[in-house]
């Protein structure tokens, strides 16, 4: 059965092209597309979705409401950001609240259905620019000494830097002549290693440590 997938954007324009890239996917369908934030928090308890496309602004209020609620519901279901908004202050936040991606407008939204994909599967899609700015998120946490980041091994570091570029497991797998398969048993083994349960937070120790 098809995931479904709430889409919450004000401009008509940016909202057609996301549902687009979604119904290209056998495995997505769009449950409805509202243009504000209240419709938006409607719509998320009335259809229950498995992903929230929102936009952090909105004409009612910030997208980030939306996200909070995600992170609160009581089912299965994570938010990816897809904003026009890629400073530091707006992405923490983002993250903070509960997002488990972030992506930019300015990038290929013809892949939005892929970056949803990859979240199902346990993935944060980001963009590449957003990278560096989820180092925040640590600020409250103890940062893993660089002798422990020794303990990836080469391979591992390969796949963490190509994360930190924005590409995807089957992106990587291609680049390095493995199946994806391979490439997320590599992901579970950073994520055990670096006591993270993200790419987002992956990608943040990373930086920390001096490897992006």
């Amino acid at each position: 059965m098809p995931h479904c997938v709430l889409i919450i954007e004000d401009r008509p324009d940016i909202a057609a092209r996301l549902k687009n890239a979604v119904a290209v996917h056998a495995n997505l369908v769009v449950g409805d597309v509202c243009w504000t934030l209240d419709h938006g928090l409607q719509r998320l308890f009335d259809l229950k979705p498995r992903v929230v496309l929102v936009d952090l602004g909105l004409p009612d209020g910030s997208g980030i409401e939306a996200i909070k609620a995600v992170a609160a519901a009581d089912w299965e279901v994570d938010a990816l950001v897809i904003s026009i908004f890629g400073d530091e202050v707006r992405v923490v936040e983002a993250i903070q609240a509960g997002a488990r991606g972030y992506i930019l407008k300015g990038g290929d939204l013809g892949q939005v259905g892929d970056d949803i994909q990859t979240l199902i599967d346990g993935g944060s899609p980001i963009s590449p620019a957003i990278a560096r700015h989820v180092l925040n998120l640590l600020s409250d946490h103890a940062g893993i000494a660089t002798s422990q980041m020794e303990m990836l091994t080469g391979r591992e570091t390969e796949i963490l830097r190509a994360i930190a570029r924005g590409y995807k497991r089957r992106e990587i797998g291609d680049q390095l002549g493995i199946s994806g398969g391979t490439v997320g048993n590599h992901i579970t083994q950073i994520y055990r290693k670096l006591k993270v349960s993200s790419n987002t937070e992956a990608v943040a120790q990373a930086a920390k440590n001096g490897m992006i």
